[in-house]
C-alpha cells in the first residue's frame, strides 16, 4: 500500500510554508528578469559582430560544438544538441550550403557521418568564443576577486541543482 508522503519524508528537509512558497516564486520571477537583462545582447555594433549572420540557435550550437570538439559523428551530435537524427542531418544540410560545415564518411566505419567545422564555422567558434570572453570579463569587472570566487561557486551551484551538468 503506498502511504502518504511529505516533502519532509521524501527528502529529509521540512515543507516549505507558504510563505516561503511565496517568497521563493517572486524571487524565482526576479531571478528570471535579472538573467535576461543580463544575458541580452549588446547594442554596441562593435560587440555585435554576429548581426547579418543568419542562423537558427541549433545552427549556432552546432557550429559552437563542432568548435570544441573538431568533429563529431552524426549520432554523437544529434544526441548532444538533444534532437532526432533527421533533424540534424537537416541542420547539418543548411551548415554545409552556408559552408559552415564538412561532411564525410568515417575512415574507421564507413557507416559512420562524420562532420567537422569548415573554415567559416572555425571563424564563426572563435568569434563567438572571443565575443563570450569579453561579455564575462566585462561582467565581472565591477566585482572583487572574493566576490567573483562567491559568484562563480553560486552559478556552479545552481547549474547542479537544475540537472544541467554532474556534480
Amino acid at each position: 500500500m503506498w502511504k502518504y508522503c511529505t516533502m519532509e519524508m521524501m527528502t529529509g528537509l521540512p515543507s516549505p510554508s507558504p510563505e516561503m512558497d511565496a517568497r521563493l516564486k517572486a524571487q524565482a520571477q526576479d531571478l528570471q528578469v535579472l538573467l535576461s537583462q543580463l544575458l541580452e545582447p549588446p547594442t554596441d555594433p562593435l560587440t555585435n559582430r554576429l548581426a547579418d549572420v543568419e542562423m537558427s540557435p541549433r545552427e549556432v550550437k552546432a557550429v559552437l560544438l563542432l568548435g570544441v570538439h573538431g568533429q563529431m559523428i552524426m549520432t554523437d551530435l544529434a544526441a548532444a544538441l538533444h534532437a532526432p537524427l533527421s533533424t540534424v542531418t537537416r541542420i547539418v544540410d543548411r551548415l554545409e550550403n552556408k559552408r559552415m560545415v564538412e561532411r564525410a564518411r568515417s575512415e574507421e566505419d564507413r557507416r559512420e557521418v562524420v562532420v567537422r567545422a569548415g573554415e567559416k564555422g572555425r571563424i564563426l567558434h572563435e568569434i563567438i568564443q572571443q565575443s563570450r570572453m569579453e561579455m564575462a570579463s566585462r561582467m565581472l569587472a565591477p566585482l572583487t576577486q572574493g566576490e567573483r570566487e562567491i559568484l562563480l561557486e553560486l552559478i556552479v551551484k545552481l547549474i547542479r541543482a537544475s540537472g544541467t551538468v554532474g556534480g
